[in-house]
């Protein structure tokens, strides 16, 4: 099953129905009952079931002739919203767009920015909004997250914002269990008050991450511990079996009840049912899923006095999940979760006898889970903590055995005893705030996360074989050489690039730019993308996880070329991550510590010239026109990168030196306005190559058609970030420049836009 559904998330383009059925027939008449391959049934099951699904989610995805006009929204708030930065998020089940139910062409779902100012909606309340929506669309870099995959999967058919005119419907409601999650969510943090902690126990209650702390997050993230903050199998799993030890004693002790029901089978029933008011409180998000499968699973055979092997019963759990929904399968979650518990499986399933030691089992737990899901966590998050066992070791148990039962025992409380259950929450509040110095201490270690490379399939499946036989019973010869093939994960790559040769990557990071220039062994990057409403910013999302994917460890230098925010929106998270990095630009005033970018500096890496032709002192600017402009050039030719210069700083160029303008590769001055690339310019610069850094549907309609006709009419290729996502230009030695990558159309799966 799961087979079948890898191999159509697998795609770049969804087949038509007609060849689904058509692949799937032969395996249907091979597998027919009584048949002995009947087992292979399921792989063109999960292939079918999966292609249905997507094909309905993909049908719902909004109508490209609605795109960035005024609508009018009515429904159901489907979430609780969510506040980030200065703008809060949620999902909206849509009622009717501009008078149209949802269908081909109108998402039954959509997912919302709302300013506060206009409207504060809370979850099951029924709206009208305003909207302007678009269809999903993320950036296309390597190592950033796949946001159009996440939207896709999670059934949401367009994307947007509130613009005016937002006004509650009626006060009738649905979705009670959202409402009810969302109300304790409120009481919790109104009896916690200002608690820095208060949204980790609004988590661990209800699963609403939206009050954690940014700084919060990154401790979490450096310690390997985030999986803390989100309802799951590991909290799931303790709550069922301490009311399962609890429950089985109570019962015991009475004769008349143990007459009518074994202690082990109510235990086991009244297990699952607190898993299953636990997970309804979460949501049932995926995690929970699995637990509950499994525990049903527990329960199940303890009722029917049937034994279940514990490989059994995760495949089963694995079987509901996809079952329930196969897009899952697509979900860095969905692998760590069935990850982790296969690992703990897999070294103490081989055990014979009793065990020697609890402690010894607790650390045997976390090598497991240390080890097993270290192919995975590289894999997906390209880095590794190498605090998370002594961070897990310790806070785990303290999490599960005191935070996660104080808060549950605060919450059952609080309807009818509502001191007892602020004191217990308090005090959950305050075991999480003894522990906490701790994880700073852990995180703020030198190399507590260690970056690594974005593995190849082949490289992912060589760790995973050599995690496994590293966690073999003792005697099984190899098990030290074994630790051999999880090196390679952390072995940063050859760039590749000879001495004399360099690469220019142009990121996609919406309206705004940044680009990466690499030699054989140096890097610089040109400006850092904008920031954003929601606090966020293209250095932290795009520009780090590239730079991690590909090897590097930090740059060599950073330019921002002007002040404005679409480009140096992101110095902020590159700083926090690469202290010690130097920064020039042509705004020197508006960021502390930086240097000045100033016509005549010049310096050379591997053999590659870089030399800055503009701001020039003689001729102070301000604003766009003090743009650094930086020409690289090597043996396999040179790139121009302008920044937003506009005509002024053109004819300044001109006058300098325009014969210096000639260049193989120009990125667009000021993303293909009209206010540059005058006819003068372009004929100096006669770019064979021309890079837009744009945003799609951007406001302003950037690159202009003009533009556009006069790189085109100069013979140019053209490329921009919108339609073809990153896109990298080699030069090398004795070659003429060549477009070696356009990552939104090379790295496409079905569900991503063109």
């Amino acid at each position: 099953m799961l087979a079948g559904t890898l191999m159509l998330l697998a795609l770049p383009e969804l087949p038509p129905g007609g060849e689904v059925a058509a692949l799937c027939a032969p395996f249907i008449l091979l597998c027919l009952p009584r048949h002995r391959l009947h087992w292979l049934l399921f792989l063109p099951l999960g292939f079918a079931w999966c292609w249905y699904l997507s094909y309905s989610h993909l049908a719902s995805r909004l109508d490209p002739a609605l795109e960035g006009r005024e609508l009018t929204a009515v429904g159901w708030v489907h979430s609780i919203p969510e506040v980030r930065g200065r703008l809060q998020e949620l999902e909206f089940r849509v009622e009717s767009l501009d008078g149209r139910a949802p269908g081909a062409g109108v998402p039954g779902l959509l997912r919302l920015s709302v300013d506060p100012a206009l409207a504060r909606p809370g979850a099951g309340e029924h709206w009208r909004f305003r909207v302007r929506l678009r269809r999903p669309r993320g950036f296309m870099d390597p190592g950033s997250f796949d946001y159009e995959g996440w939207l896709f999967r999670h059934g949401i058919g367009a994307t947007g914002y509130v613009a005016h005119d937002a006004a509650r419907v009626r006060q009738e409601t649905r979705y009670p269990l959202l409402r009810a999650r969302a109300a304790l969510a409120d009481d919790i943090r109104h009896q916690l008050g200002a608690d820095e902690f208060r949204g980790m126990v609004a988590a661990l209650a209800t699963g609403d991450q939206g009050e954690i702390q940014e700084s919060q997050w990154q401790v979490l993230q450096a310690t390997n511990t985030v999986h803390l903050m989100a309802i799951a199998g590991l909290h799931i799993g303790v709550l069922a079996g301490l009311l399962f030890l609890l429950v089985r004693y109570a019962w015991r002790r009475n004769a008349w009840l143990c007459l009518r029901c074994p202690a082990t089978v109510a235990a086991a029933v009244a297990a699952f049912l607190a898993g299953l008011l636990y997970a309804a409180m979460a949501g049932f998000p995926l995690p929970t899923q699995r637990a509950l499968i499994m525990l049903a699973a527990f329960t199940l055979g303890t009722v029917l006095r049937r034994h279940l092997r514990s490989g059994d019963t995760l495949a089963l759990a694995m079987l509901g999940v996809l079952v329930l929904d196969p897009l899952s399968a697509g979900e860095a979650s969905f692998w760590l979760s069935f990850g982790a518990v296969a690992s703990i499986l897999f070294v103490f399933g081989n055990r014979v006898g009793a065990p020697k030691s609890r402690l010894m089992d607790i650390l045997r737990t976390q090598w497991a889970v240390g080890i097993g899901l270290l192919p995975l966590l590289v894999f997906f998050f390209q880095h590794a903590g190498l605090t998370a066992p002594f961070a897990n070791l310790v806070v785990v148990p303290v999490f599960s055995l005191l935070v996660v039962p104080l808060v549950l025992l605060g919450c059952f409380c609080l309807p009818w005893a509502s001191g007892l259950g602020a004191m217990l929450l308090k005090a959950a509040a305050a075991v999480i705030g003894f522990t906490w110095p701790l994880l700073e201490r852990l995180s703020g270690l030198p190399a507590t996360m260690l970056p690594a490379p974005s593995p190849g399939w082949v490289l992912l499946l060589l760790s995973m074989t050599g995690a496994a036989w590293l966690l073999m019973p003792r005697g099984m010869p190899g098990r030290v050489a074994a630790a051999a093939l999880l090196l390679p994960l952390f072995v940063t790559p050859h760039s590749g690039i000879p001495v004399g040769g360099f690469d220019l990557t142009m990121l996609d990071v919406g309206q705004g730019l940044s680009a990466v220039v690499r030699t054989a062994g140096h890097t610089m990057v040109y400006d850092t993308g904008p920031a954003f409403l929601s606090g966020s910013d293209t250095g932290g999302e795009v520009v780090i996880p590239y730079l991690v994917s590909q090897g590097i460890a930090a740059p060599d230098l950073t330019v921002v070329s002007h002040g404005d925010s679409d480009h140096a929106g992101g110095l902020a998270s590159l700083r926090a991550a690469y202290p010690h990095m130097p920064v020039l630009s042509g705004a020197e005033g508006r960021f502390p510590d930086v240097g000045t970018c100033l016509r005549g500096e010049r310096w050379q890496w591997d053999g590659v010239n870089f030399e800055v032709l503009y701001p020039d002192a003689a001729a102070p600017a301000g604003g766009n026109d003090a743009s650094c402009v930086i020409k690289v050039s090597g043996a396999g030719g040179s790139a121009l990168l302008t920044g937003d210069i506009m005509r002024k700083s053109e004819r300044r160029l001109l006058e300098l030196d325009a014969p210096a303008l000639k260049t193989d590769l120009l990125v667009a001055p000021h993303h293909g306005s009209n206010s540059s690339s005058t006819p003068a310019f372009v004929a100096a610069t006669a770019p064979a190559e021309v890079l837009f850094p744009v945003g799609y549907r951007n406001r302003w309609g950037f690159p202009k058609p003009e533009v556009v006709a006069r790189y085109s009419a100069a013979g140019a290729v053209l490329a921009d970030s919108a339609s073809d996502g990153a896109v990298r230009v080699a030069f090398r030695p004795g070659t003429r420049p060549a477009l070696v990558m356009r990552w939104r159309p090379d790295a496409a799966r079905f569900w991503t836009a063109r």
